[in-house]
């Protein structure tokens, strides 16, 4: 008996994400990422360290040791979005970047994602 109850359980999860409007439909879809929305968020959080740039010369960067990431510079502009979600989300050991998870919400980490993302400094081509 046990051993049918078990099986009907899996049978109705496996049906229910199968199952147009399942339960993935049920999960809030993340709106698409607003850069000036995260022009606003760095503004309020990044900005003293990172600078206005994001050259990494914010007041507060002569006084860090390692100095903050230059936003703008090829090396950060390559990394994959997960792994500058992941930076800007639990922060970087053995540096001053902390970690924002617990002050941002899932959308403003995107949307700060997004504003880095137009920090590219401009090909001198």
């Amino acid at each position: 008996m046990i051993r049918g109850v078990g099986i009907a359980l899996i049978a109705g999860a496996v049906s229910a994400l199968l199952w147009p409007g399942g339960v993935e439909s049920q999960q809030p879809r993340l709106q698409k990422p607003n850069p000036e929305a995260g022009e606003r968020v760095y503004r309020q959080n990044c900005v003293n360290c990172h600078g206005a740039s994001g050259r990494g010369d914010g007041a507060a960067a002569g006084k860090l040791d390692p100095r903050p990431a230059d936003l703008t510079s090829a090396t950060t502009q390559a990394k994959r979005d997960t792994e500058l979600l992941e930076t800007i989300k639990f922060g970087r050991p053995g540096t001053a970047m902390p970690g924002w998870m617990s002050e941002l919400d899932e959308r403003d980490l995107r949307d700060v994602l997004a504003y880095l993302r137009t920090l590219a400094a401009p090909s001198p081509y």
